[in-house]
């Protein structure tokens, strides 16, 4: 919606633009130089700029977003806000959540954590962790996450419920709650151009045991 009223914005500001350079011109007709000056006119134009910088910011290099969820919780939790990199892996349409081109995801790794659309809506956005790319073979049990053959354990930690996993270059931090069910995944081989994504909060997430195997296109930003 940001985009939506940002855009509005600067619409305004170029008709008040396109508005005075008529009325000043030298071939400006006289009923249209006889037209009273608009108050607003510079408030338009100042804040037309003002969305136009705010604009390329909000599309290109940052913008802020709540978590919604328990889902990716110990480490991030509910209501928390964090920033993210709209631009992390090619520019992405701010109106649909769309890649405008084929989209750069050679950086993408094992362990890390973005944000995808599951849904058409750009509004829907996920935040995730991808625990395989593309050709792996990948598998969860309550032991652990079972990739490419090798078993990378849940590791107990000082409280009951939370476990440390290392996972490639990261290590990172899952809830797993006794009393909730945990869903297992056999295993999968992930195909081309599709990763394998879950929530941090194994016993609270709708992720790709639910939905399944997330395009790399539906991946649209990483946090700072």
């Amino acid at each position: 919606m940001l985009a939506i009223y940002l855009t509005i914005l600067i619409a305004m500001a170029v008709l008040t633009i396109c508005y005075r350079f008529a009325a000043t011109g030298p071939g400006a007709p006289v009923w249209l130089r006889a037209l009273p000056v608009p108050k607003w006119g510079d408030f338009f134009i100042y804040a037309g700029l003002m969305a136009s910088s705010c604009f390329a910011i909000y599309a290109l290099f940052m913008q802020a977003m709540f978590v919604p969820s328990a889902s990716m919780a110990p480490g991030l939790q509910p209501g928390q806000t964090i920033l993210i990199k709209p631009a992390a892996f090619g520019l992405v349409n701010p109106f649909t959540g769309s890649h405008l081109t084929d989209g750069d995801f050679e950086s993408l790794r094992r362990g890390e954590v973005v944000l995808a659309k599951f849904a058409y809506n750009a509004d829907v956005l996920y935040i995730k962790r991808v625990v395989a790319l593309p050709g792996d073979v990948f598998g969860l049990t309550k032991e652990g996450y079972y990739l490419n053959g090798v078993l990378h354990p849940f590791e107990a930690t000082e409280t009951d419920d939370i476990y440390r996993v290392n996972l490639g270059v990261s290590s990172f931090l899952v809830t797993i709650d006794p009393t909730a069910k945990f869903e297992e995944q056999d295993l999968i081989e992930v195909p081309k151009d599709f990763v394998y994504m879950l929530g941090d909060n194994l016993t609270k997430s709708s992720d790709s045991r639910e939905l399944g195997f997330i395009s790399l296109r539906n991946i649209i930003a990483r946090p700072f």
